[in-house]
């Protein structure tokens, strides 16, 4: 192939995964903001809720009166904090990680079949399917870590 279709497309291929990779980062960075204003309303809300609760009530006999009844029980379901689920984590992190070794391991297989007719691009191709496998490695072991410390 000629140098100069070789070197347009190593930039074309460079500038996609570089903006792929600023817009993933992005969409991250928002999501977990946006998760910790949520959390951190809802935690202010309840405990609004049980300020309130608690000065309604004169006594300590009154508030345990009505949190054995069943209005109480109810009220202490609706309230309960959503436990984290560690174990959904951990699974969905374990996807994450086989996903990104496979498409690491499809980058270096594609890499290696291209090698004599893109040589250029070969180097671009098995440096981000090395990435991508090694990333993809290190989820998998920091998984089982977390798996085995639950």
């Amino acid at each position: 192939m000629n140098d100069l279709i070789v070197n347009s497309l190593m930039n074309t291929v460079s500038a996609v995964v570089i903006g792929s990779t600023i817009i993933v980062c992005m969409a991250w960075v928002i999501t977990s903001i946006v998760s910790s204003i949520k959390q951190r309303a809802n935690t202010r809300t309840r405990a609004e809720v049980y300020n309130r609760l608690i000065d309604k009530f004169g006594t300590a006999a009154e508030l345990v009166d009505f949190l054995k009844s069943d209005a109480g029980l109810r009220f202490i379901e609706e309230q309960a904090v959503d436990e984290s689920q560690p174990m959904s984590r951990v699974l969905g992190s374990i996807r994450l990680g086989v996903s990104l070794a496979l498409i690491g391991l499809g980058m270096v297989a594609v890499a290696e079949l291209w090698y004599r007719e893109l040589s250029d691009l070969y180097v671009v191709i098995a440096l981000g399917g090395t990435i991508a496998l090694a990333a993809g490695a290190w989820f998998i072991i920091s998984d089982v870590i977390s798996y085995k410390l639950l």
